[in-house]
């Protein structure tokens, strides 16, 4: 066994019974902690589900990046991005994956000029890879794996000051419009990166007033990051995918018809020619599996929506799946299908173009198809009206069983972004119908994602002083479905560098707020996509959560709520790899009055289920690994902490056998158990001594301290 095996699913103790189905949406029982766990994402490792389609062609939905595409499934989490972290560390996860592939630009050089100074502003467009370049230019500036932050655009330049004296170079994700970025504030900026060595790259958009005030005011001459040619791109990406030649040659030779050429048009993007690569090395040389790749393709979709969406004026069962598949492309048919008649229902006959006419008794004098008639259109019918298609059977293993779905996919790729975008903007209507029938999806861990990405982009779509209306209704309300709807939504929201500033005023206002349901929507937010871009903010974000549930009733139900929601919240932080700011944060927590002592000792209890930085640290006698030390102490000294830190720490020890770093881990912390000998240690030494673990870690270890305290050669454990 190995210690991966035993964090597959997060002993969460105390968590309510599984609630009932069929209730109304609006009166839901509680979520139980798994359903939470997943809803927000679930564990960030390798665990997901596994996909069974043989000889399928698998259009995996929506695709965004910049030359790392993201080709997402909304149920496969094997797809699913890391967060892109906005604030704090950059992983070098991220920084590897921005490498891979990556296609120099003619600029590049003249920008690694540039930054070698100090500091460069990087201007382009959405999807030219203006993030994917400013990467690989820290990467070559500051060297191979340096040490690298992330700043988001509310920063105030002008009174920043590095925290992390290893960094060596910044990525400013844009600069806050309402905050002018004077002669002052540039020399500041670069004093300090002077003094400390490091770089700075600040992304900016391709704003033309912008780049002209920039140019006028501090005399600086930003870069545009215009792509490098498509068929550049296409062939660095389909090196570092494919690298023997012959393989790229017989991939190449199912395209048959298509002329690469035609493909490579010189207005792709960096991300849509990834996708073209993408498509052709998941066809595996077959043809028939490529099919039309032409069709398929991304970047002609945005021209063809608005003739799309005239075609079916007429057709409110097509309008109303076209809608369903937008939101939930990827997902089962069935799902999909239901999603569209629920909101059908919804619209009382507003997705129907042409109301038939009345006389003046108010009957009607003209015929109009019955709602109700199950047979009316077909579903293969109706998806290729809406260009969309029902895919080969898979089966799919997502929780702890496996099931077969049939996923519908549109034909062109995000198509689903484009057709929301459109109607959202275009028939203002159509907005509140779709506010309220996404805001009512039933509870279920793969909707509430989806949904809170519509949710989320359709603030940066409307705009405005009330871009974030209909996300603070979802974040007051008394579904829990509703308020992780509005947690996926807020970090959706938060990647515009407009929204960012509101996204963070409201979810500071909120942690302090009376409602329980606002403060456990702020927990939410920091373990889901916001939080896990941003740690340090999430973790100040966690601590007012946690000092005002000190001041509650304990018994409350809403108080409960927000005390699971913050556990789940810092489970998900730690696991995202910030290991190391979650425990200081616990340290900190731990050494407040205002903290409750039991309740951080329970979730140090269960961040040891995901146990593999704790090991190291003990194993290499770290500073850190002393401070583990003392609080797994603690935790074995507190009863109601008492049994999780047990039971992980007996699996440490019986894993240790087979892991030499685990082993010196359970040696080293056993034997500073041993000199304390209180009460929790006696307790986990006597399970040692009496359970069958013969051969395991540390138990010459717990026998030698018992026969001496019962020697009497120690204090009393009690």
């Amino acid at each position: 066994m190995t210690s991966d095996e035993g964090a597959a699913r997060v002993e969460l103790p105390g968590a309510p019974e599984a609630p009932l189905e069929g209730k109304s949406p609006r009166t839901e029982p509680e979520h139980d902690v798994y359903e939470l766990f997943d809803a927000i994402g679930g564990v960030t490792g390798p665990r997901g589900p596994f996909v069974y389609a043989p000889n399928a062609n698998l259009n995996a939905g929506s695709v965004h990046g910049g030359q790392r595409v993201y080709n997402k499934r909304t149920d496969d989490r094997r797809t699913t991005r890391a967060a892109r972290v906005r604030e704090g560390p950059i992983p070098e996860t991220e920084m590897r994956a921005a490498a891979f592939g990556f296609a120099e630009p003619d600029w590049f050089g003249s920008a690694l000029s540039e930054l070698d100074r100090g500091l460069l502003f990087l201007a382009g467009r959405p999807g030219s890879g203006r993030r994917t370049a400013a990467l690989n230019l820290l990467r070559a500036c500051c060297g191979e794996g340096a040490p690298l932050r992330a700043l988001d655009s509310v920063t105030e330049l002008d009174r920043w000051r590095p925290t992390d004296a290893s960094a060596r170079g910044y990525l400013v994700d844009g600069l806050f419009p309402s905050r002018p970025f004077g002669p002052g504030v540039l020399g500041h900026v670069r004093s300090l990166l002077k003094n400390t060595g490091a770089r700075m790259v600040i992304v900016l958009p391709d704003d033309t007033v912008l780049l002209r005030r920039l140019v006028q005011d501090l005399h600086v001459t930003p870069i545009t990051c215009q792509p490098p040619p498509a068929a550049s791109v296409f062939g660095s990406r389909f090196e570092a995918v494919v690298p023997d030649q012959r393989e790229r040659e017989r991939l190449l030779a199912a395209l048959d018809h298509h002329e690469l050429g035609e493909l490579l048009a010189p207005e792709l993007v960096p991300a849509e020619v990834v996708e073209l690569v993408t498509a052709i090395v998941s066809a595996d040389g077959d043809a028939t599996a490529l099919g039309d790749l032409g069709a398929r393709l991304s970047h002609r979709v945005e021209q063809e929506v608005p003739e799309f969406i005239r075609e079916l004026r007429d057709d409110p069962d097509a309008l109303s799946l076209l809608l369903a598949i937008c939101v939930y492309e990827g997902l089962d048919h069935r799902i999909v299908r239901e999603e569209a008649g629920r909101l059908m229902a919804l619209s009382e006959g507003r997705l129907t173009a042409a109301l038939p006419a009345t006389d003046s008794s108010g009957a009607e004098n003209a015929e109009r198809p019955n709602p109700d008639f199950v047979f009316r259109r077909s579903l293969t019918e109706l998806l290729h009206a809406v260009r969309a298609t029902r895919q080969t059977r898979e089966i799919r293993t997502g929780d702890d069983y496996a099931h077969s779905v049939e996923p519908v996919v549109f034909v062109r790729h995000r198509q689903a972004e484009a057709v929301l975008r459109h109607v959202w903007r275009e028939y203002g209507t159509l907005s509140d119908l779709l506010v309220r029938w996404l805001s009512e999806v039933h509870r279920d861990s793969e909707l509430t994602e989806p949904v809170g990405r519509v949710m989320g982009r359709a603030a940066s779509w409307g705009g405005g002083r009330r871009a974030l209306r209909h996300v603070q209704t979802l974040a007051e309300s008394e579904r829990t479905t509703s308020r992780l709807i509005a947690a996926h939504a807020l970090g959706i929201v938060a990647e515009d560098p407009v929204l960012v500033a509101e996204v963070r005023y409201r979810l500071q206002r909120w942690s302090l707020a009376v409602s329980p349901q606002l403060r456990t929507t702020v927990a939410y937010a920091c373990g889901a996509e916001f939080g896990l871009s941003r740690p340090d903010a999430a973790l100040r974000l966690l601590s007012t959560l946690l000092r005002g549930v000190r001041t509650h009733d304990r018994e409350d139900d809403g108080q409960a709520g927000v005390r699971l929601a913050v556990r789940v919240a810092v489970l998900r932080l730690f696991q995202a790899g910030n290991e190391k700011n979650v425990f200081d944060r616990l340290m900190q927590w731990l050494g407040e009055e205002q903290a409750d002592t039991e309740q951080i000792l329970s979730l140090f209890g269960q961040l040891m289920q995901d146990p593999q930085w704790f090991q190291q640290h003990l194993a290499e006698g770290t500073r850190q690994g002393r401070l583990i030390a003392e609080v797994i102490g603690r935790a074995l000294n507190t009863d109601s902490s008492f049994d999780l830190t047990c039971a992980a720490l007996l699996r440490w020890a019986d894993w240790g056998r087979w892991d030499e770093t685990l082993f010196r881990a359970v040696e080293n912390l056993f034997t500073t158990l041993a000199r304390s000998m209180q009460y929790g240690e006696l307790r986990l030494f006597v399970e040692m001594d009496q359970g069958d673990t013969v051969g395991w870690v540390g138990r010459d270890i717990a026998r030698t301290a018992l026969h001496r305290w019962r020697s009497g050669e120690q204090g009393d454990a009690a």
